[in-house]
């Protein structure tokens, strides 16, 4: 049996995989489209049907993929200096943002997350700035995105903050995000598999979406054209403020 026709089959038997299917397909397009929000949009949709650990585990894994597969396709593009600060600044973040998660309630650290980014985006809208050093800023950003990546698994918006404080043309700004989330997924996924997060569910639940996630990445850089100039500011700050309403709603939750 091909790989297309056991994913088929897989599908028909468990509704829920169609689901993650689903979920990773609509947050690959928009990923593809704005540079960001994969886990954002993929994570609260898969907890519907998947435990909250494996939906953020299947998330890494497709996410990985699908950065890197974006990464290297737009890397002429990529602003080298720029993403190797962040990346670096990142890593050296994700070991604070461990011990944060062992002293520090995840609600708690949500919920601040999603005031400082809801407050981030009324700035950015208004046209203002993040006044500092851009190269001081790129390891401010990255060091908090490090954090975030291990306490909370929200690690985008800061990372967007920085960038777009930099005014980046979207081709930019895609590429160098990309590339930052693709280093910062390989080095969670270590994370993952030294916790021994990885489990049968996750990899079969990853393994079933990357079809559907190649697909979605396809249509979205078809669409890129479409979504330029003024539409991708809109787009990115809808998905920031997004992303911080989900984060404090979800400091909330049960």
């Amino acid at each position: 049996m091909s790989f297309d026709l056991a994913v088929l089959a897989a599908l028909g038997l468990y509704p829920d995989l169609a689901w993650v299917v689903v979920c990773v397909a609509l947050a690959a397009f928009a990923q593809s489209l704005s540079g960001f929000g994969f886990a954002l949009i993929a994570v609260p949709l898969m907890t519907v049907v998947l435990e909250p650990h494996v939906a953020v585990v299947v998330a890494t894994m497709v996410g990985a993929v699908s950065t890197t597969v974006q990464a290297w396709t737009d890397r002429r593009h990529v602003a080298r200096d720029v993403s190797a600060r962040l990346a670096t600044a990142a890593f050296l973040g994700m070991p604070i943002g461990s011990v944060l998660f062992l002293v520090v309630s995840a609600d708690t650290l949500r919920l601040l997350v999603g005031i400082a980014v809801l407050v981030a985006t009324a700035m950015l809208a208004r046209g203002s700035r993040l006044e500092a050093p851009p190269d001081r800023l790129d390891w401010a950003m990255g060091a908090v995105s490090g954090v975030l990546a291990t306490s909370t698994s929200t690690n985008g918006p800061p990372l967007v903050l920085a960038l777009q404080a930099r005014a980046m043309a979207p081709d930019t700004f895609r590429a160098t995000i990309n590339t930052v989330f693709a280093l910062s997924n390989i080095g969670a996924l270590a994370f993952f598999v030294g916790a021994g997060k990885v489990n049968g569910d996750g990899l079969v639940g990853a393994a079933v979406a990357l079809p559907s996630m190649f697909a979605a990445v396809r249509l979205g850089y078809a669409a890129r054209p479409h979504v330029a100039g003024q539409r991708f500011r809109r787009l990115v700050l809808a998905l920031l403020m997004l992303a911080g309403v989900s984060a404090i709603v979800a400091s909330f939750a049960p």
